[in-house]
C-alpha cells in the first residue's frame, strides 16, 4: 500500500492502546515507525531495478524481517528516549510492522511472509496499491469526535468492512469467469484489483490450452481481451532460461511467470513475462534473455515499468 494509508493505519495501531495522539508519545513513536519500516527496502534500489525488485516485499515483509525491524526501532528509541519502555516500544513497533504487512497481503503484490521457508510472495488481491476510499474512510473516523482508541476502532471496523466487500466482489467476477472458460478447463483463475481503475479487475484465466489477461467490470463483467498467450511445454532453451538468475526470479515473484522462446542470437533467445501485468500494449514487467551457440548465457535484460536494465548473473 501507499506510504499514507500505512501511516493513518499505523497511528490507528498506536490508538489501540488507549493513549491520546502525542508526537513524544514512545507508543505512537514505534507504531509509526514500524508500519513504514517495510518499505525501507526502498535502499535496494540503489544498486538497480532488478535487485529492487528481487528484494522488495521479500525478508522486509516477513515476519522475521518485522521482529528486526521492530527491535531496531527499541534500540534507537531507547538511544534516543532512555525513559522509554523498551519492551512496550518492541510491542508496538512489531504490531505497526504486522499491520503494513497485513495490508500487502490484500494487493497484488503481495509479500513474503513466510520468508525464509516460502521465498514467494504470497497474496490474496483485494486492495489498490492506493486505493482513495480506504485513505476517505480512515480520516473520515476522526470527524466522530470520540476518543482515539474508540476512532481505532472504527477505523479498523471499517477497513475490515470494505475488505469483505472487495471479497464479495472478487468472489463474484471469479465465479463468472469460472462459468464463463467452464468448457476450456480452466485450471487456474486469478483476479486482482486493476491498475488503472478503481472498480475493475485485472485477470489472468490458465486453461488447457491458454493464458487469457484481460480486464473485467466490478459491477458490469464485461470482459476486455488484452493478451492470449498458447500454453505449452518449455523448450530446451526455454528450460535453461528458467534456471538463470532472472527465470528463478520470475517464479518468485510471480504465480503467472511465462517462457516464450524466440529466433535470435546464436542458440536464440527467451521472452519471460509476468502475466499479471498488461499496460498499452505489453506486460508491465518482462524478460529477456539470450544464449550463446554452446547454451552458455550471453545477456540479461528485465524490462520493467517502462524500463530496460542489463542483468549480471
Amino acid at each position: 500500500m501507499d506510504t499514507l494509508t500505512h501511516a493513518l493505519v499505523g497511528v490507528a495501531v498506536a490508538g489501540l492502546s488507549g493513549h491520546q495522539p502525542a508526537l513524544g508519545d514512545p507508543i505512537y513513536i514505534a507504531a509509526a515507525l514500524g508500519a513504514q519500516a517495510p518499505d525501507f527496502d526502498i535502499v535496494a534500489q540503489a544498486w538497480g531495478n532488478m535487485a529492487y525488485l528481487r528484494q522488495h516485499r521479500s525478508f522486509s515483509h516477513s515476519l522475521p524481517g518485522i521482529a528486526l525491524f521492530a527491535a531496531v526501532i527499541a534500540g534507537g528509541m531507547k538511544l534516543a528516549m532512555p525513559q522509554a519502555d523498551v519492551g512496550q516500544v518492541l510491542l508496538w513497533a512489531f504490531a505497526g510492522g504486522l499491520s503494513h504487512v497485513a495490508l500487502d497481503y490484500f494487493n497484488s503484490h503481495g509479500a513474503a511472509i513466510l520468508w525464509p521457508f516460502r521465498r514467494e510472495r504470497k497474496s490474496y488481491p483485494l486492495l489498490n496499491v492506493f486505493d482513495p476510499i480506504i485513505v476517505i474512510m480512515l480520516l473520515a473516523a476522526y470527524a466522530t469526535g470520540l476518543p482515539m482508541q474508540e476512532v481505532s476502532y472504527v477505523s479498523f471496523a471499517a477497513l475490515a468492512l470494505y475488505i469483505f466487500a472487495r471479497y464479495c466482489l472478487r468472489r463474484q467476477a471469479v465465479e463468472w469467469l469460472t462459468n464463463r472458460y467452464a468448457g476450456e478447463l480452466a485450471t487456474r483463475i486469478w483476479v486482482m484489483p486493476c491498475l488503472q481503475r478503481l472498480f475493475y479487475w485485472d485477470f489472468v484465466v490458465e486453461t488447457d490450452r491458454r493464458y487469457v489477461n484481460g480486464r473485467l467490470g466490478a459491477f458490469f463483467p464485461l470482459p476486455d481481451i488484452k493478451a492470449d498467450l498458447p500454453r505449452q511445454a518449455l523448450s530446451p532453451l526455454a528450460a535453461q532460461a528458467s534456471k538463470t538468475a532472472l527465470g528463478e526470479f520470475f517464479t518468485t515473484f510471480t504465480p503467472f511467470s511465462y517462457f516464450e522462446e524466440q529466433a535470435g542470437g546464436d542458440a536464440g533467445r527467451v521472452n519471460i513475462y509476468d502475466l499479471r501485468y498488461y499496460s498499452g500494449d505489453r506486460f508491465v514487467h518482462s524478460a529477456t534473455v539470450s544464449f550463446a551457440a554452446d547454451m552458455t548465457l550471453r545477456d540479461a535484460y528485465i524490462h520493467s515499468l517502462g524500463r530496460t536494465v542489463k542483468v549480471t548473473e
